[in-house]
């Protein structure tokens, strides 16, 4: 490769990085004004298929799961030794991703502290834990993320929260500072349980809806509906998941097309050549009416920003 050729890849490779350091600070500077703290996403090889925060629990270090696809608190079943905790029977019940009714165990955690948050003695249910991590680990689900108005910047790989209420017209006007650099949003419909589902198609069928699920690590869809659109599916295995095991394959996505009914008269987004995952996602389907799942993959590739309470997504293309 010749001097110039490298100098020219350099040259590009300094605007980008300053493009994204301005863009962050514009936005950080605007939030400001609402009381929002940026954390830091944990960006290591253990933490590279969702996003992480640390935390303190208990006055221990730990790492928090940011779950849109939860719903409250859930804490590792190998956290607990870490912290010294004992579990205890609930008398509720919950389904895994296959739809598998499993009783819950709970614990109760005395202090969490996320950035300048503070929680104390919040009951968290246990859920297993697919791989070890080096770190105590909880998930906070949508209630802590619609509470503390939950603002996923994944260019810059940050989160913002605030202790102060935002009204819809402030997350509007949030949302036209955006649009003023360039994003395109894109309004997801928010169900009664407070997960976000937006409307896709692949490889140019009809529209379907799908999960906007950050603590999934990439786009998933459902086994028995991808051989009716006719994808191909690879060689099966079976992985550890948070709920048990779960049966997956490979697939190949030549065009995702995002909100693909022009819903709120807002723009199509076209997304070519994505690699997907094909799983029984039964719970899903009953519970939340989905075919699919949008995950952390996808927000991270399209460099997102996911206004959780607000339900919208903004891209830049």
């Amino acid at each position: 490769m010749s001097i110039f050729i490298k100098s020219i890849i350099l040259l590009f490779s300094l605007l980008l990085v300053n493009i994204c350091v301005a863009s962050d600070i514009v936005l950080s500077k605007f939030l400001d004004q609402y009381g929002y703290e940026p954390l830091k996403l944990i960006d290591s090889k253990e933490t590279s298929n969702a996003p992480y925060i640390v935390a303190k629990v208990n006055g221990k270090k730990a790492y928090i799961l940011l779950d849109s696809g939860s719903s409250g608190v859930n804490i590792f079943k190998n956290s607990l030794a870490e912290l010294d905790l004992k579990s205890s029977d609930s008398s509720s019940y919950s389904a895994n991703m296959t739809g598998k009714v499993l009783k819950d165990k709970t614990v109760t955690l005395k202090s969490i502290d996320v950035g300048n948050i503070s929680l104390e003695n919040i009951k968290s249910e246990i859920t297993n834990q697919p791989k070890k991590l080096s770190l105590p680990t909880l998930i906070f689900g949508t209630k802590f993320l619609e509470k503390y108005n939950a603002l996923f910047d994944f260019s810059t790989s940050k989160v913002y929260f605030t202790k102060q209420s935002v009204s819809p017209k402030n997350h509007y006007i949030i949302g036209k500072n955006l649009e003023a650099q360039g994003y395109k949003a894109i309004k997801l419909n928010k169900l009664l349980s407070g997960h976000e589902i937006i409307t896709v198609s692949f490889n140019g069928n009809n529209a379907v809806n799908c999960l906007l699920d950050t603590g999934t690590s990439n786009l998933t869809i459902a086994e028995d509906y991808a051989k009716s659109i006719g994808l191909k599916e690879g060689e099966k295995e079976t992985i550890k998941a948070t709920d048990g095991t779960l049966e997956v394959s490979d697939t190949y996505i030549s065009s995702l097309l995002l909100n693909p009914l022009n819903s709120f008269f807002e723009p199509r987004i076209e997304l070519k050549k994505f690699d997907a995952t094909l799983a029984n996602i039964q719970a899903m389907k009953n519970f939340l009416g989905v075919l699919c799942v949008v995950g952390y993959k996808e927000l991270k590739e399209v460099n997102a920003v996911y206004d959780f309470s607000a339900g919208i997504l903004y891209i830049k293309k």
